[in-house]
């Protein structure tokens, strides 16, 4: 795809849902066992929200179509789970850490020397 430039950048707080409360060791208090299927699952998604907590949108020169993409150009670390843009089209959102987050700010007021703030969009394949 062709190269474009980062603009700006928004970032929201990821909101988060109610707590989820383990009963499983209040079962195991009172000696009733068994397996909690969806409990793993549960746990990933919590931590995902947890630790990816900032929805960050960044502004391109040009839109790009819906999808999921890598932009390549940008820190290691904002993109490693790449960018989402909606069904209608725009700008990519994805969700940062806090680590990942700081480092695309740093990228992001560079020295006017290294200004060129541009990526190169490449659209991801979905997990099989």
């Amino acid at each position: 795809m062709h190269e474009t430039e980062v603009v700006g950048l928004n970032v929201q707080r990821r909101r988060r849902g109610w707590p989820t409360l383990d009963i499983g060791p209040f079962f195991m208090f009172f000696g009733i066992a068994g397996t909690d299927h969806g409990r793993e699952a549960r746990m990933e998604r919590r931590f995902e929200q947890e630790y990816f907590s900032n929805a960050v949108t960044l502004h391109l020169a040009s839109a790009l179509s819906p999808g999921t993409y890598a932009l390549h150009g940008l820190p290691e670390e904002a993109n490693k789970r790449g960018w989402t843009v909606g069904p209608q089209g725009g700008n990519p959102t994805g969700h940062l850490s806090a680590d990942g987050l700081d480092e695309l700010r740093g990228w992001m007021r560079r020295t006017p020397s290294q200004r060129d703030r541009r990526v190169r969009p490449e659209r991801m394949l979905p997990p099989a």
